[in-house]
């Protein structure tokens, strides 16, 4: 069960990593369609760049929330526990602050910032969990 709590903590980080650059893609889109001068955007327009990121983080989220139940299955420890209920916390807070963040600017400008710390705690976690088999493979190993 623990392989596949590493596993499954691997592909959250691919996940967060890949929206990461959705909302770049999102930004980038936007930008190049106001590259020429007066151009000005739609709002389909504007959600045809974002689309993906907005839609790609309902499934980091459900992801994230798999993976704490996996930690508390295999039983990984109550540190590591609370970094995945920190983790998600975040991925909860990353989501309203995107809704709240359209009616009020500035609370947007906190979405990007909660960003790096969610990425921050997955790779902490995905380390620890390399950690950990990096030992056990080593203490299995007999020495010589």
């Amino acid at each position: 069960m623990r392989t596949l709590y590493w596993f499954w903590s691997i592909v959250v980080l691919v996940m967060v990593v890949l929206q990461i650059a959705f909302a770049g893609y999102g930004a980038f889109y936007a930008a190049h369609k106001l590259s020429d001068d007066g151009s000005s955007i739609t709002d389909k327009t504007f959600d045809h760049g974002f689309g993906i990121h907005v839609g790609f983080g309902y499934f980091v989220w459900l992801a994230t929330m798999v993976l704490l139940i996996i930690g508390v299955i295999a039983g990984i420890g109550k540190w590591r526990l609370g970094r995945h209920g920190l983790l998600a916390l975040l991925l909860t807070l990353q989501i309203l602050l995107a809704w709240f963040g359209q009616g009020v600017p500035a609370i947007g400008a906190f979405h990007p910032l909660n960003a790096f710390l969610i990425l921050g705690i997955i790779i902490s976690i995905v380390w620890g969990g390399w950690q950990e088999r990096k030992t056990a493979t080593a203490a299995a190993v007999p020495a010589t």
